[in-house]
């Protein structure tokens, strides 16, 4: 996979569920199965780009899309 499309994931838990958001795109999605996650994420950008999904990589951390306090 030579990724030509690169994307930030931040990856939080609610509910029992994990939350995947892209800021690049503003677009979100949750999956049950953390190894999902990744495979989850790069269709919903495939949906909302256009992109080839086998060409789009992500780097999923986990964490909150803002900061309190900053």
């Amino acid at each position: 996979m030579t990724g030509s499309h690169h994307f930030e994931v931040v990856a939080w838990r609610a509910d029992r569920r994990l939350t995947l958001y892209v800021p690049g795109i503003e677009a979100s999605t949750t999956v049950d199965d953390p190894r999902a996650a990744d495979d989850a994420v790069r269709e919903l950008i495939a949906d909302l780009t256009g992109f080839p999904s086998e060409d789009i990589t992500c780097e999923i951390r986990l964490g909150r899309p803002w900061r309190s306090g900053a």
